[in-house]
């Protein structure tokens, strides 16, 4: 949770966000750590509905060109925070895309990996004010997740989880089958916005 809750922080330097992870980690604070790209793909029980998009996505699937671009640099990015950060927190934290996990109720340390889906009316050109438009409103509605589920499929192959197996969060190839949170808002967020 940002110490300042009326304004989130933001930066487009990753290693800064690895940096505060990190130090968030040694604090032993729970995180919400949300990645705005497709973190997993629908495996369509046909074939005839094969490379079609997520129910939810509307206009923008993630197999357009742009969603397919954007879900190979977002998983390639997640893989570089991942790795980096699993020595700082393995010992300690439980990875988990299982909205039912979040907020924790118990004393174990939650690494939640959550996907932002800021488009249409809440998308602006500022990368960090999108990143601050999904925070804000994962912050807002922490306590009822599941309403606010974006986008479902009825199975599916979780890259995210692939990701958090090769950095070593893992080891449970049965997560391969989740889906994972998907917040979509529907107005960008319009206030400050605190540098790291």
């Amino acid at each position: 949770m940002p110490e300042d809750k009326a304004n989130p922080t933001g930066s487009t330097d990753i290693s800064r966000l690895v940096d505060c992870l990190e130090k968030d980690m040694r604090n032993r604070m729970n995180i919400a750590l949300g990645f705005e790209c497709p973190l997993f793909i629908p495996v369509p029980l046909s074939d005839n509905d094969l490379c079609r998009g997520r129910q939810g996505e509307g206009s923008r699937p993630l197999f357009a060109q742009a969603g397919a671009t954007v879900t190979t640099l977002g998983i390639h990015q997640a893989a570089w925070i991942l790795r980096k950060i699993h020595p700082c927190g393995a010992n300690h934290f439980e990875f988990t895309t299982d909205l039912s996990k979040w907020p924790p109720s118990d004393d174990r340390q939650v690494l939640f990996c959550w996907e932002a889906f800021v488009s249409g009316d809440a998308h602006s050109r500022d990368h960090t004010r999108d990143a601050a438009t999904a925070a804000m409103f994962f912050l807002n509605n922490e306590m009822h997740l599941g309403t606010v589920n974006a986008v479902t499929t009825e199975l599916s192959f979780s890259l995210i989880q692939a990701v958090a197996l090769w950095a070593g969060w893992s080891t449970n190839i049965m997560d391969l089958h989740g889906s994972t949170l998907v917040i979509k808002p529907n107005e960008p967020y319009k206030g400050m916005i605190n540098s790291v």
